[in-house]
């Protein structure tokens, strides 16, 4: 399987309206891009909503010119034991590298949890999570 480092596209709206959201569907219908999974939070008056996809400079300025801000995170995932402690291990060794976590997106499958993460040093979080035993990857299934 050929996989492709993804990216976290972090869409802030401020027209709260049905219409500000179909603004953002409607960008992403024509652009093709289809996503497995999206996270919305309000945001003051506005509200963003996070989804991955391949990396495309052309759809950030699409977004934009629709009155959108659009902050691209690089993301990896990782797998580990379904248990506190892991987290803890994981948070601990991030935080002792200086490195700051922007997002985080879990599921478990009985003794195990997917992570992926946006953080604000993929690569030195890369390799953080690489010594502590988690193999993580860019290309996010």
């Amino acid at each position: 399987m050929n996989l492709q480092p993804m990216t976290q596209y972090n869409v802030m709206l401020d027209d709260t309206t049905p219409g500000g959201v179909g603004k953002l569907a409607d960008v992403l219908s024509r652009e093709r891009i289809r996503f497995g999974s999206a996270v919305t939070a309000s945001v003051g008056r506005g509200i963003s909503l996070q989804f991955l996809a391949k990396r495309d400079s052309g759809l950030r300025r699409r977004l934009e010119k629709k009155g959108m801000r659009v902050r691209e995170d690089q993301v990896f995932q990782l797998e580990m034991p379904n248990h506190q402690w892991e987290f803890y291990k994981l948070a601990k060794a991030l935080t002792d590298a200086g490195i700051s976590v922007l997002s985080l997106h879990s599921a478990s499958d009985g003794d195990t949890v997917r992570m992926v993460l946006a953080v604000d040093q993929a690569a030195n979080a890369v390799d953080v999570v690489a010594r502590l035993g988690y193999n993580p990857d860019y290309s996010v299934v």
